[in-house]
């Protein structure tokens, strides 16, 4: 039986229905517009908890980093949670056979080979070459933020920089793009434990809609290929390493983790910035310490809250006997308040520097765009701070519901120049 790094096996997994009920709170409310003190409560309670289904839930900054590298612990619940759902079978079946597919359901050897034909285009060398035209973009929508007093910061900037951004790596023609970014949201619903059925559905429709769109446009990048992401995946270079399923697959991988992840980093940004101007004021004095913000931003209120793996082979985890099938759930957001491994967790400091966040999660499945999601958040600051006289908040906020991708649904702003 494969054993567990000794370091974080200080705290046995225990069961405690009470800690339990709290879990299923954390995860099941809607509204969670501060999960953090829970994430605390949790972690006091029991930092590994052994629910009554036999899954694992860890708190820790510890357990949820070496869970996330642990050989034994793979992929294949998250698919099959799936099957739990209220979704018909003629479309559940459709939607598996692309879920089994994707990079982010897979295990080695699939995953290595699915990371490897597109992890060109996510080197840091050809992440830098896009910043001229992430720029210019940035600008373009700053300025139309500027003319219209109490926009929606969201889907005036927030959505519409990423589908930019993506769209230009992927090789989708710039007519194409106009209704990606709802359909993405709508797929989203997909992650959060609270759907209903009715958003499921329409999450369901807008990824099949997308499926059906990609494929069309691989078929067209093969007789008219250029200097894209989707050309790549056709191309002679990627020949005979990718099926179909997994081009469509990988297409809709990026650009969903492109756009919502990305377009929510940028509203938390903003939003955690606006809340704590001394801060703000601080990187307007000193644009080199902006990077060293968006790290903070990540730790402080990531869009991506938790994940999961699935036991492969037996494995003794953070003290408890796991058996292939059970579920393990990385808090991952929990990870990044844990005082054993952050100073004052609670605060947000643009200065932290020992800063190792989870919200990319670690190891294999270390976010792929995560370079490039930096990038543009980084952008963004160095313009809105360098041109801007004024930015605030011209109306109560909204919270996007649910937890399994926390954001914003809309920001009404108010921006000078």
């Amino acid at each position: 039986m494969a054993q567990a790094p000794s370091d974080i096996t200080t705290a046995a997994a225990r069961v405690d229905p009470d800690a339990e009920q709290l879990f299923q709170r954390i995860m099941m409310d809607p509204t969670n517009e501060n999960p953090y003190a829970g994430y605390h409560e949790l972690r006091r309670r029991a930092p590994a908890l052994l629910t009554a289904d036999g899954t694992l839930v860890l708190t820790r900054h510890a357990d949820c980093d070496a869970a996330l590298r642990h050989r034994s612990l793979g992929k294949g619940n998250e698919i099959q949670g799936f099957r739990l759902r209220p979704i018909p079978e003629d479309r559940l079946r459709e939607l598996m056979t692309r879920l089994e597919r994707s990079m982010s359901f897979a295990n080695p050897p699939d995953h290595s080979r699915l990371r490897r034909v597109v992890s060109s285009a996510f080197t840091h060398r050809h992440i830098e070459s896009l910043r001229p035209a992430i720029t210019a973009r940035v600008d373009d929508l700053l300025d139309g933020l500027a003319e219209r007093p109490g926009a929606d910061f969201m889907t005036g900037f927030a959505q519409r920089l990423p589908v930019g951004v993506v769209g230009d790596l992927l090789g989708v023609p710039e007519e194409d793009r106009a209704g990606f970014g709802s359909k993405v949201a709508d797929q989203a619903a997909m992650v959060e434990p609270t759907a209903d059925a009715d958003t499921l559905s329409r999450a369901i429709t807008a990824e099949a809609e997308l499926a059906a769109y990609f494929s069309e446009l691989l078929a067209h990048k093969r007789e008219h290929p250029a200097d894209d992401l989707l050309s790549r995946l056709v191309g002679p270079e990627a020949q005979g390493r990718l099926e179909e399923v997994e081009m469509v697959s990988t297409a809709l991988l990026l650009l969903g983790a492109g756009i919502e992840t990305t377009g929510h980093l940028l509203g938390n940004t903003l939003h955690t910035l606006l809340n704590h101007p001394a801060a703000l004021d601080a990187l307007r004095d000193d644009p080199g310490a902006i990077p060293g913000a968006v790290e903070e931003v990540l730790r402080f209120d990531s869009p991506v809250q938790f994940d999961a793996r699935t036991v492969l082979e037996p494995v003794t985890f953070a003290g408890a006997e796991l058996e292939p099938g059970q579920t393990v759930t990385i808090m991952l957001a929990a990870g990044n308040y844990d005082p054993a491994r952050f100073d004052d967790p609670d605060t947000f400091d643009i200065g932290r520097t020992d800063n190792a966040h989870l919200s990319f999660a670690s190891g294999i499945h270390f976010c792929l765009g995560a370079g490039l999601a930096r990038l543009e958040v980084q952008i963004f600051l160095e313009r809105l701070l360098s041109r801007s006289t004024s930015v605030a908040l011209a109306g109560a906020v909204q919270r996007r519901p649910g937890l399994g991708l926390r954001g914003f649904a809309q920001m009404p702003l108010t921006l000078r120049f």
